[in-house]
This record gives C-alpha cells, structure tokens and sequence, in this order.
C-alpha cells in the first residue's frame, strides 16, 4: 500500500471509531459564542469578496485571526516538517470522559461550565489523553482532525528539548556562548550569552530601544522576520539573522528577573543549525515527527529571508502534539521507541530558578513556578509541565495524573490573564480522571 492510501485509510478508521471523538463538533456558532470564520465568510468564494480576503495587513486582525491561525501557509512561505515514511503510531481509544459536564471555577471561585472555559480562552479544540489513551476530543467552528494549527511558541519547546537532546549527545556545550556556533554573533549581546542562559530566558539584551515583556507582542521582532506589517518608513533589521546580530547589552546575562524574549529560541536555533548542518525543520522531522509515527507532516514559517521561525514558526495537528506531549511524559518513550533521552525529561521536569520567574511579569498569573529548558513547570501536585503559545496554545503534561491535554485556540484576550484559569481547568480533568481510574475500560 503506497503511503499516501495508507495515510488516507487510517485517517479514515480515526474518523470512524468506536466513540467518533475526532469527529465531533459542538453545536453552533452562536451557542458556542464563536466567530467561525466560514461562517463570516471570510476567505469564502472564489474569488471572496474584498472585505473577507485575507492579506498581511489584516492577518492578525480581531476579524481574520482565527483564519489565519488555521491557514499559516496561506499567509507565509512555509518548510515542511516532515513525518517520513514511517506507519502512523496508533493513538487508543479509551472510555470517554463526560469533559462538558465538569465544572471549574473562575478567579473568583465561581463555578462556571466547560462551554464557558470555550469562550473564555477561545477554544479551537482539544484532547485528553488518560494513560495513552484518548478520553476526549473536540473540534469547534472550523477546526478538522488534519488542521494544522499554529502553535506560535509552543515551538520554543520542541527547540529546548532538541538542544538539551543535542548536548546530552555531545554535539553541544550549553555552558558554551553562543558566539562560539555562530561567530557572526560576536558582536552582539546574545553571542556573550551561553547557551544554558539562552534555554532559560536568562540572557539580558534588547532590539533597538525594546527590552520585551512577557506577554505582550514583541513589535520589532515580528516586523524583523516580516510576519506583521512593517510601517512604511521602517528602516530596522531584514529578517531574523540581521536582527539577532543587532542586540544590544541589557545587563549582565545570568541576572535579574526571568525575562522572556523570542530573540533566545531564535538564537538557539541558529546554534543548532550550525552545529548540525541542518535546517530546524529537518531536525524536527528527524528527531520528533518522524520517530513519534505523526499523522502529518507539520509547517514552519519562514522570514522575508527565507530563514526558519525558530521562536514559534510551527504549526501542527491535534493528534500529533498529543503524541509529542505523551511522549514527554513517558520520560522520552513513545510507542515503545525511546525518542528522548530520560535524563532530559527528568531535568526539565526539575524546573528552573523560582526566584527569578517570581520576580518577573510571569510570576503573578503562575505563582509557584519556574521555567527551564524552553518549557514551564508548574510544581503543584501532579508534577505538571506544559508549553504555552501565543492565542492559548497549550501541551499540558501530568506525569503524576497519568495525562496530557493539548488546547489549540484563538484567545484575543491579554496572553497571561486566562492562565489561571486554564491551569485549575487541566486539573479539575484529571481529578475526574483519578475518580474514574477503577475502571479498567479507561486503561
């Protein structure tokens, strides 16, 4: 069987098991308080109509976002993640969990239902998996099993894993700065960086007069790589090698508070491409979509000059971020494959330096956590880590709650102010995962 009847065969029997989770859509746009762009008509017709076409300007409005989310290669050039020829890991079926009827709790305490959690954070959809197996799924407005969603900087995750993998394997030295892979970068504040500071948002510099603030849109980053509007007398850094090689010192690396920037992964990214020989995006395959067994291939943005988004460029399917995340959390083995060497999990899981994450803009809305290796650890009682995307793009992991939950969204609301919120939603689910966890038809 060629691959393609093969990929289309079991894309079909997903479609079509036992609970039709992958299948289900809740209800309609105005029961579900969505904007539904088909329903809007946006990109609709051949050709749509002026007001509903999409381009660069109005991409990442309030009307047209949620498209675009859906659709990053309409918009950008992309490179392809690849998922090789491998045969499709098999994601089981288990007993499904009545997710809509829980009830979580709002920053007040208020009870609120799960319908609500969907409006407030904007769900595109979402999985439960319960010790390998898939309890939930949904897909709501335009969102389909094979949509590649944007997973905006969810990516940094990917890349911190795969640089601790690289060191672990002697081909890196994070204790090593980065001008040591990358000597154009001598002259600019992130070459003085290591690479272990870059990894954790610990390296102090700025683009032009921009010191980034965790959640917020870093404005001359995203014009840089050309994938937000430049004005018209713009005159900053082409793309993301030009700007990497103009920041500026911002203090000692190593010092002060956590602080969040796109500029690190990038850099990071840059590092490992020159260690390796290889495109991000091959990398990815080889290391991660390939050896997971994916369903499909994935896409990574590309800049104005054809360089890869390294800080939050990809985009991917549900199912497929579901297999990465319990592959995670089986301490690098999935599917009977080791992936990821074990030590590596176990430090990230370990977490990073609490002081330094309290101190920053970060601290509020995740009290009691801390941020190591490209990824944001929880410490609460199941152990939870998880990446965190732009617009509500979550992998949750929960070694200690035997789970993962994957959240894609278009949450247009400030980044970090739903976080709460979402963190008690993950939890109440696997609470009522443990009460179910006697029946044997969940394992």
């Amino acid at each position: 069987m060629t691959y393609m009847l093969r990929l289309c065969a079991t894309a079909a029997l997903l479609a079509a098991g036992a609970n039709c989770l992958a299948a289900d859509r809740i209800g309609n746009a105005a029961e579900n308080n969505l904007d539904v762009p088909s329903e809007q008509g946006i990109m609709v017709g051949f050709p749509p109509a002026p007001e509903n076409l999409i381009t660069l300007q109005n991409q990442g409005g309030p009307r047209f976002v949620r498209w675009s989310i859906m659709h990053s290669a309409s918009n950008f050039p992309t490179a392809r993640v690849s998922r090789g020829t491998n045969s499709i890991s098999p994601l089981p079926q288990g007993r499904p969990l009545d997710v809509e009827s829980i009830q979580t709790r709002d920053d007040n305490g208020n009870p609120i239902s799960m319908r609500e959690f969907y409006r407030r954070t904007g769900l595109d959809a979402m999985l439960v998996l319960y010790q390998g197996r898939v309890v939930f799924e949904r897909y709501l407005g335009d969102m389909r099993p094979t949509t590649l969603h944007g997973m905006f900087s969810c990516t940094k995750s990917l890349v911190g894993t795969l640089a601790a993998t690289l060191a672990y394997e002697g081909k890196l030295d994070l204790s090593a700065p980065a001008r040591r892979y990358v000597p154009e970068l001598a002259a600019s504040a992130l070459g003085g960086a290591t690479l272990q500071q870059l990894l954790d948002m610990r390296a102090n510099y700025r683009f032009g007069d921009d010191i980034h603030q965790s959640g917020s849109v870093q404005r001359i980053f995203h014009q840089a790589l050309g994938v937000m509007p430049r004005p018209k007398d713009y005159n900053g850094p082409d793309g993301a090698y030009a700007l990497l090689m103009s920041a500026q010192p911002a203090g000692e690396h190593g010092t002060g508070p956590f602080r969040y920037d796109n500029g690190s992964t990038q850099a990071l990214g840059w590092v490992m491409q020159r260690a390796t020989g290889k495109s991000m995006s091959q990398l990815f395959s080889e290391r991660f979509w390939s050896p997971l067994g994916a369903e499909q291939d994935a896409d990574m943005v590309l800049d104005v000059k054809k360089a890869e988004w390294t800080a939050a460029g990809m985009s991917a399917n549900l199912r497929d971020l579901a297999r990465f995340g319990e592959m995670m959390r089986l301490d690098g083995v999935f599917n009977g494959k080791r992936i990821v060497p074990s030590e590596i999990v176990a430090d990230i899981r370990k977490g990073g330096d609490k002081a330094a994450f309290a101190a920053s803009p970060s601290g509020p809305s995740r009290p009691g956590g801390s941020y190591h290796n490209q990824w944001w650890i929880n410490h609460d009682a199941y152990d939870s880590y998880n990446c965190a995307g732009h617009y509500g793009q979550r992998v949750w992991i929960a070694p200690k709650g035997e789970a993962v939950i994957v959240q894609l969204s278009t949450d247009l609301g400030e980044a970090s102010a739903q976080e709460p919120l979402r963190q008690r939603t993950y939890r109440a689910i696997v609470e009522a995962l443990r009460r179910t966890a006697g029946n044997p038809a969940t394992r």
